[in-house]
């Protein structure tokens, strides 16, 4: 990339203004990932890196399906899937085109038939009806990922969210104490609940013990260089790191983060209390959260001019 590109690309990642995106990059020699770094440590990031570079537009599409299996005509407990797929496109004038709209709930069908069947989703399955969208918009039309959740025991469920504008989804996947008590409403209240805490906060995981260990080696890295620029005695660092990570602990795991629905209160405490009331331990398994254009470069307008006067 020349010089130009990569402060184009670091204002992409970071959303920070186009000076401080080219002071980072001349100070980390022009290496883009540690000028996201640099631009974390000062404090001058909007943009987190975990919401990436959020380019093309499109839509999240979910759909679900209760069904019963069977083993050798032995009829098994229901069991819920549910699935999740990003259809990309160029403009939002197309995404909520009434034909895109219909071949994003085309793919998702498609896709939720094959898992009931047991096969794999191959982009090719809907290939037909994408070159036909392809010829009608003039718009470049990309099956970009997707996801399947399925809760194969009695005790378990699958909660969904698809935020109003529908570029935002999540699937979520919790245990309940019991078969009884996963069909309670206060069990099916939380779930909602948490998948709607998942789409507003954007954890990176569940819980602190789940969490890579490239996050937690690349934060570190953030936080030792910002206890340097403090000038902080090297023998405090350890029990100030130990802070920084319960704090950043809050901010990125699922259970940790402060109740968007019961203020002042964790999530972890909130699954707690409704366990107790449900007479058990609720787990929450996984969660999978897509925003549409997550990690895609989009084309800014007038930048390359924004760009050249700074160079």
């Amino acid at each position: 990339m020349s010089n130009t590109e990569l402060i184009r690309e670091l204002r992409a990642l970071t959303s920070a203004g186009m000076k401080d995106c080219k002071d980072a990059l001349e100070e980390t020699g022009w290496d883009l990932q540690k000028a996201v770094d640099a631009i974390k440590v000062k404090g001058l990031a909007i943009s987190d890196g975990r919401t990436g570079r959020v380019a093309s537009e499109g839509r999240v599409v979910i759909m679900d399906a209760l069904y019963i299996a069977d083993d050798k005509g032995k009829p098994l407990p229901h069991r819920e899937l549910k699935v999740m797929v990003e259809v990309n496109c160029q403009t939002d004038f197309v995404a909520n085109s009434p034909a895109f709209v219909d071949f994003s709930s085309v793919t998702a069908a498609t896709l939720l038939g094959r898992m009931l069947n047991g096969d794999a989703f191959q982009i090719a399955d809907v290939e037909t009806p994408r070159k036909e969208l392809v010829s009608t918009t003039k718009e470049n039309v990309v099956v970009r990922r997707w996801w399947a959740e399925e809760g194969q025991d009695p005790t378990v469920r699958v909660f969904s969210y698809t935020h109003s504008n529908d570029k935002i989804g999540v699937l979520l996947t919790m245990k309940a104490p019991s078969e009884q008590t996963a069909s309670d409403s206060a069990f099916k209240e939380l779930g909602a609940d948490l998948a709607m805490q998942v789409c507003a906060m954007n954890p990176l995981c569940v819980s602190p013990d789940r969490l890579a260990q490239d996050d937690k080696d690349r934060q570190r890295a953030i936080f030792e260089t910002q206890l340097k620029e403090e000038n902080k005695p090297e023998k405090m660092w350890e029990k100030i790191l130990e802070g920084k990570f319960r704090k950043w602990n809050t901010d990125v795991c699922l259970l940790e983060q402060e109740s968007v629905v019961v203020p002042k209160t964790t999530v972890k405490q909130v699954v707690k209390n409704v366990g107790t009331k449900l007479g058990g331990e609720i787990q929450v398994i996984n969660f999978v959260r897509c925003q549409v254009g997550e990690g895609i470069e989009k084309k800014q307008d007038n930048l390359a001019e924004e760009v050249a006067k700074l160079m």
